[in-house]
């Protein structure tokens, strides 16, 4: 729970972090934004009311056809102002303007208070007695013009930087509502980082929960009880499932080790107590020490060391790459002796052992381990001979193509069970009574068949063969360099 908890906060300090550097740069870019644009529409308004202004002067100049009135200073400053109060068509509009411009204001900013026209020689004719420069900007200057000629100067001083009346509270609105709306962006991400962080770490703690119980030994802890965790698809779904995989993997490992512990103390106890049966009777004289005593002895024990000498090299095979020592042979040679060596035991016990090698194929260079492979050959056929019944017969079959080499072992009833062939390369594992009758086998000659052929690159299969028995499929690469997954249909 320590890790939940402190993982939750970490993700939600971390989106709450993101989102409110987000929200102060955005909404300061926007205020600072604001200001700036709000200052230009500002001047640009004085500006247009200002050319505004001297078009009036210049109109009345033009109706009254002389200029005595303006030089003389008796033109009506107030009637041109009143005249500006119509905003113009199309013209943009501001919150808390008024309708009227009025004259002169008690405010030094004001309109009325920033503009004069002077006469050439410099005296005032209309408006504020003087103008300073103070304000964001130079003093606007258009000359006034009669007849053709310029016969006064129309001058404006911009307004400061500093707002005050309706266009400062006009400022202080839209800045209140910008950070009312960078405070709610930041409430809201609060809640969702919160709901997020919550989402994702509920399934990352139960994670750790079954991660722990799985290394108390709890193997049956599974994930996939929540509907939640199991319909996820992003990686925490993968996670969750990959859990219960390998939770499944370490239960399975589990049940193997245990049953491989059980079935190798059953293999082991019987020659055991077969030894320590026959030992104990010649010890006590209950029988006499002969020859054929010494020889059952003796059978058990190479019985017992054939077994250890198995489970050895599995154990092998487990820990590293079967060992395998490499060398230039003959393949139809090599099947050839083995079909020697097990012929006269076939006849024995009342089967026929066949050899099939392609036309006109004398011999066939590959690159093998040769004692390893005629182990392998040599147990596939002990598990032929053990199980096909008499009258009967075992089939070799030798195909090859440009780089690999497919040797098929099959016999005659009776077979396997499809449902129990992927149980046959298991260690120690027997099929059904029909394939398992008077045997001695350790049950490991399959599994040791199957590391021999994947440490030269191949592979061994199991299916139902036609003669009505079993049928093991070797694939093997001719040489080390040519391994690879063999393609179905290569070999012909």
């Amino acid at each position: 729970m320590r890790f939940h908890l402190r993982l939750a906060h970490t993700l939600s300090l971390t989106l709450l972090a993101f989102t409110a550097v987000a929200v102060l740069v955005s909404g300061g870019l926007t205020a600072w934004h604001l200001r700036n644009g709000f200052g230009e529409y500002l001047a640009a308004r004085d500006v247009q009311h200002f050319e505004r202004l001297v078009n009036l002067v210049e109109t009345r100049l033009a109706r009254e056809g002389n200029t005595s009135e303006l030089l003389a200073g008796r033109m009506d400053f107030r009637g041109l102002l009143d005249e500006l109060a119509p905003r113009p068509e199309g013209s943009p509009g501001m919150p808390g303007m008024p309708g009227r411009l009025p004259p002169f204001a008690s405010n030094p900013d004001a309109f009325p208070n920033r503009i004069q026209v002077l006469a050439p020689n410099g005296s005032v004719l209309l408006g504020a007695p003087h103008i300073e420069r103070v304000g964001v900007g130079p003093v606007v200057e258009r000359s006034v013009h009669a007849n053709g000629q310029v016969v006064a100067l129309a001058r404006m001083r911009p307004a400061p930087a500093v707002h005050t009346g309706a266009e400062a509270r006009f400022l202080s609105d839209q800045y209140a509502l910008i950070a009312a709306s960078g405070l709610g962006l930041i409430v809201l991400a609060l809640i969702t980082a919160t709901g997020l962080a919550r989402r994702w770490t509920q399934p990352l703690a139960a994670v750790e929960d079954a991660t722990r119980r799985l290394a108390r030994g709890e193997l049956t802890v599974r994930l996939a009880n929540s509907p939640t965790l199991a319909a996820r698809s992003d990686e925490i779904g993968d996670l969750v499932r990959n859990v219960n995989e390998m939770a499944e993997g370490l239960q399975q490992l589990e049940s193997a080790r245990r049953r491989w512990l059980a079935d190798i103390s059953h293999e082991l106890r019987t020659p055991l107590t077969i030894l320590r049966g026959d030992i104990e009777a010649l010890h006590d004289g209950v029988r006499p020490l002969r020859s054929e005593a010494i020889a059952v002895l003796h059978e058990e024990v190479l019985r017992l060391n054939r077994l250890v000498n198995d489970l050895h090299l599995l154990a092998i095979s487990d820990l590293q790459t079967l060992p395998c020592h490499m060398a230039e042979d003959d393949a139809v040679g090599l099947v050839q002796r083995i079909q020697g060596r097990y012929e006269s035991r076939a006849q024995v016990a009342g089967l026929r052992l066949h050899l099939v090698v392609p036309d006109g194929i004398q011999a066939l260079s590959v690159q093998w381990d040769a004692g390893r492979i005629e182990q392998l050959l040599a147990n596939l056929l002990e598990n032929c001979l053990r199980y096909t019944q008499a009258p009967g017969w075992v089939q070799m079959r030798l195909e090859h193509s440009a780089t690999r080499v497919r040797l098929v072992v099959e016999d005659s009833a009776p077979g396997v069970p499809a449902e129990q062939l992927h149980q046959l390369f298991e260690p120690l594992h027997r099929g059904d009574a029909a394939r398992n009758a008077s045997t001695k086998g350790s049950g490991l000659g399959l599994a040791i068949c199957q590391v021999i052929a994947k440490a030269h690159g191949g592979e061994l299969n199991a299916s139902a063969s036609e003669l009505g028995g079993l049928r093991l499929t070797l694939d093997l690469p001719q040489r080390p360099d040519q391994r690879q997954p063999p393609a179905a249909g290569s070999v012909a």
